[in-house]
């Protein structure tokens, strides 16, 4: 019962938030609560996956490896809201915000703590349509509500593929678990199959599903879009390691059609960041580039390739997360916009922000000693391994065009001259410790990645 203390929490801590919003409209409070719930049940369901807690029936299967999972939703989405409080307070937004971010935490939280497709679905459903309402949350901002109306519109479309993938399951297979099964040449499974990877493909910004991305990630709030391109992510791609244990390996030549999407994903988001002019929707397409190197690392099974996937994408998203919110501290400038030319000789009126973006950058390209370096080693060897020499090939191909743009930006903000004049903004507490703290995670685990390594390969098939 200990192993859904973290959930429970949670739970209680989003209706006191709301109930308290009522009578103490304060977004210090509701945001250092908020935090501090988030941070209590990440520390917990961290510790309890370590101790080797579980609880089992037949609609929930919380192990040692979905404790860690959901430990990490809980610390990053803490972590994030703790950052994003200065900035919506600057903006005189809403309070809704900060459980918003938790709604979506605890929907991921459900979905990883079962191999039921129907709570899966539960989950999912919660974490996506708090996304939606999350998008749409900037006062008099028309930008933000299209963003949001157009993730709602085209994120219907993976309820749909997950609907109809999770009905053929269950008509092939009499069951709605996600388990072991010996089904060869059947039609239905096949079309499960597809349609369940389309669902998350779509989820994950993956290419040629990928549309929603950069206008949604544009339009929202720039600490809303640290926050769904990086917490969604880890729980996204735990189901989806999740179906590459159990289903897609029944159909012949399946990894094939993961490995194919995860290229074209791969070059199409690299080479189009290269020519986005703002630096905003330049990290968006990157992320649609990074979604082609996890479905890389799930296209050939072996237990160093998907361990080095989901430890890849945990410290990506601390790292994505990191330079998102610095372009939000920036945008308390009034009139900030993210056109490359505004990043120009930045570091000369606000050094301690440009200095972490350039390190956030750094990681992203998989620079040592930063944990994305030996995310990106584990994959490359464990295709290697696999004597998959070809998608070898191809992530380090993918990986050096991705430098290109990052290092753009980094030049950009220290070694051109500037256009115009930049403010020299104060930093909040919130800012100083919330960007400290994601670079501080990066780094220790590039330094001892053992740390999360082991526990990750532990649990992943032992948990």
């Amino acid at each position: 019962m200990k192993a859904l203390y973290p959930d429970i929490i949670v739970i209680i801590s989003i209706i006191g938030l709301i109930l308290l919003e009522l009578v103490l409209p304060s977004f210090d409070l509701i945001g250092f609560l908020g935090f501090l719930a988030a941070i209590v049940s990440g520390v917990l369901a961290v510790k309890y996956s370590l101790i080797g807690y579980q609880f089992k029936n037949w609609l929930l299967d919380v192990n040692s490896f979905a404790l860690l999972i959901k430990g990490f939703i809980y610390l990053l989405s803490g972590m994030i809201i703790f950052s994003s409080v200065s900035f919506f307070k600057s903006k005189k937004t809403f309070l809704e915000n900060i459980y918003t971010y938790l709604l979506i935490a605890l929907g991921l939280s459900i979905m990883v703590s079962s191999k039921n497709l129907i709570v899966i679905f539960a989950g999912l459903e919660l974490a996506s349509i708090s996304m939606y309402v999350a998008i749409g949350l900037l006062k008099d901002d028309y930008v933000s509500k299209e963003a949001s109306f157009k993730y709602l519109v085209l994120g219907s479309m993976a309820t749909a593929f997950f609907a109809i993938g999770g009905a053929f399951y269950i008509g092939a297979t009499s069951r709605a678990s996600i388990i072991p099964v010996s089904i060869t040449s059947n039609t239905i499974f096949a079309l499960a199959s597809l349609f369940l990877f389309l669902a998350f493909v779509l989820k994950v910004s993956a290419a040629p599903l990928h549309f929603w991305t950069p206008d949604a990630y544009t339009g929202a709030p720039t600490p809303t879009t640290a926050f769904i391109s990086t917490v969604p992510k880890i729980g996204f791609y735990v189901i989806l390691f999740l179906l590459a244990s159990y289903v897609f390996p029944t159909v012949n030549n399946f990894g094939y059609i993961i490995g194919v999407v995860g290229i074209i994903s791969m070059f199409w988001g690299n080479l189009v960041a290269y020519i986005q002019n703002s630096a905003k929707r330049m990290l968006a397409y990157s992320s649609i580039g990074h979604a082609g190197y996890f479905l890389i690392g799930l296209s050939n099974y072996n237990f160093l390739s998907v361990s080095s996937t989901i430890f890849y994408v945990i410290v990506y998203a601390f790292s994505t997360a990191g330079a998102f919110l610095v372009l939000s501290i920036l945008e308390k400038q009034e009139n900030w916009q993210h056109d490359m030319s505004n990043y120009r000789s930045l570091y000369r009126s606000n050094v301690f922000l440009s200095t972490m973006l350039a390190l956030f950058l750094l990681a992203l390209i998989g620079i040592p000693p930063f944990a994305t370096f030996v995310g990106k080693l584990g994959i490359f060897l464990g295709l290697v391994k696999s004597n998959a020499w070809f998608y070898a090939l191809m992530f380090v191909l993918g990986s050096l065009i991705a430098a290109g743009y990052y290092l753009k930006l980094i030049v950009y903000m220290f070694f051109k001259e500037p256009i115009v004049k930049h403010q020299t903004l104060e930093l909040s507490l919130f800012d100083v410790v919330g960007l400290s703290s994601f670079l501080v995670v990066v780094l220790f685990f590039g330094l001892f990645p053992n740390a999360l390594f082991d526990i990750i390969l532990k649990d992943m098939f032992h948990g």
